[in-house]
């Protein structure tokens, strides 16, 4: 057990006053505190980890940018709506056009994203590209989230007993 200074044993009790523990779906004794954070540290960094990530889901969330334009176009694809370059960067104001094009462009060119009707409503437009995520970023990207959700229902297991 580690042994805190009076400086550090406030600050950590500042900390848990503004965290919401009452959000869990368990509870955290005091002594036990730490040890959360270092499970919950090891929990993410291998959520986090592209090891065993296809390269697109990689490229994807390598950055907040590609993470947030990826996923207009995951929820579109899902929707079954249309979704192209204009669209995507009126959802992104704090972006420029010229950047999230340039990103668009670059994950076409990689395969990650494929220009593919929607799956549901019609293109009006004839000019319009629709961008779909490839079957590869699909199915990848749906692992790493299951993958993410058995590793926290495996970490509320552990808290959850104790």
């Amino acid at each position: 057990m580690i042994v805190l200074s009076a400086k550090d044993a406030s600050r950590e009790k500042r900390i848990i006053k503004n965290i919401k523990l009452d959000k869990l779906p368990f509870k955290i004794r005091p002594e036990n505190f730490c040890d959360f954070l270092k499970n919950m540290i090891r929990d993410h960094r291998s959520i986090f980890s592209i090891k065993g990530r296809r390269d697109s889901t990689s490229w994807c969330l390598s950055s907040m940018k590609k993470l947030k334009i990826f996923l207009i176009i995951f929820e579109a694809n899902e929707l079954g709506k249309e979704i192209y370059k204009e669209h995507i960067a009126n959802q992104l104001p704090e972006y420029s056009y010229k950047t999230v094009a340039s990103i668009i462009d670059v994950g076409l060119k990689k395969g990650y994203f494929i220009k593919l009707p929607p799956r549901v409503s019609k293109v009006k437009d004839l000019k319009i590209r629709n961008i779909r995520p490839s079957e590869e970023l699909i199915a990848d990207f749906i692992n790493w989230n299951i993958d993410a959700i058995s590793i926290l229902n495996n970490s509320w297991k552990y808290y959850y007993k104790l």
